[in-house]
């Protein structure tokens, strides 16, 4: 009798994800319903720098993910991981996680990489990027202690907590024992003779996606500008509080897998991590309209993008996969040779 059950499990996330949408849309509804909330001058080029600036991010991360391929022994050209990683985040958009790790990996596939690594390493990418989110965070927090008055736990504590569940999986030793297990039982998927992942690539990975933390702090600052009637300064600490707030929120709202793409969850928490940036009152509801309108103006940009690969195709590569180099295989002069 497995259907009622999975009715009752669907039907439970559906009512949490509900409430907490109405939790959320309440908040917002009373800021954006302020008084003063009709002040607002919204200036579009820097909605579109804070676009550009969210895309350009997320390349850091797609480069980690093309890098890990490349330790594992596959040989991925530039534009199929790029293409796959992109069209991978419309899988975010449905309910759980899978579906952007599963389209993801389905698209990597004329580059020779069989769908279980590519899923895998996809895993491995997501966890390095979410992981390094929550390190940034924690060491801003502890430079510049985070102005917040809403949450009734420190979001410093909340950072480490996020360390604690994301980082596991990442040592080099956990992930090669779980990718031995895995490519012994079902070598057809997830393929064979794989070398071991080495910390150098871990690191690389980390320094990478911080980068990318870096610049999608930028991003919120940027929407701060196309929304704020005094926008304040870039200056080192405004950014880097901007970065901590955006990067702890990213992290909590992908945690909520029964949230597609963190939606709600996300927006709760940097509108209150954001307090910083307008500490008036009568600022508070131009910085919700900021957060929401950072939400749209990052869906639009992933939409755009993703609708560029889709209408650029190319074959696959023309080059070995060292998966089929087999021991057995490598110095195997093969007929023509023996002929010869």
């Amino acid at each position: 009798m497995p259907r009622p059950n999975f009715t009752w499990k669907s039907a439970a996330k559906l009512a949490l994800a509900l409430v907490i949408l109405g939790f959320v849309g309440r908040q917002f509804y009373r800021d954006l319903n302020h008084p003063d909330s009709a002040t607002l001058h919204f200036r579009w080029p820097w909605a579109v720098l804070a676009g550009f600036l969210y895309l350009s991010a997320l390349s850091f991360s797609a480069w980690f993910w093309r890098s890990v391929l490349k330790g594992l022994g596959q040989r991925p050209g530039w534009f199929h991981p790029f293409r796959a990683y992109f069209l991978g985040h419309l899988g975010k958009y449905v309910p759980g996680k899978a579906w952007a790790l599963l389209l993801r990996g389905s698209l990597v596939k004329p580059d020779g990489v069989p769908l279980g690594l590519a899923i895998l390493t996809s895993f491995y990418e997501v966890l390095t990027t979410m992981a390094t989110g929550a390190l940034v965070a924690i060491c801003i927090f502890l430079l510049i202690p985070p102005q917040v008055t809403g949450l009734g736990w420190h979001p410093l504590y909340t950072a480490l907590l996020l360390v604690g569940l994301l980082g596991a999986p990442l040592l080099p030793g956990v992930f090669n024992f779980l990718l031995r297990r895995l490519s012994n039982r079902f070598p057809g998927i997830v393929g064979t003779e794989l070398p071991p992942l080495r910390n150098i690539t871990l690191l690389r990975g980390i320094a990478a996606t911080a980068c990318g933390w870096g610049m999608l702090g930028m991003s919120v600052w940027s929407m701060l500008q196309a929304v704020l009637p005094e926008p304040p300064p870039l200056t080192f600490e405004f950014w880097a509080q901007c970065t901590a707030a955006n990067a702890l929120a990213y992290v909590a709202g992908f945690l909520a897998v029964f949230m597609p793409s963190g939606v709600g969850v996300r927006e709760y928490f940097l509108l209150t991590l954001l307090a910083f940036a307008g500490p008036e009152p009568l600022t508070e509801p131009l910085i919700a309209v900021a957060v929401l309108l950072l939400r749209v103006t990052w869906t639009v940009s992933e939409l755009t993008l993703a609708g560029l690969f889709m209408l650029i195709r190319r074959g696959a590569p023309n080059v070995p996969n060292t998966r089929e180099m087999t021991p057995s295989r490598i110095g195997d002069p093969g007929e023509e040779g023996r002929s010869g």
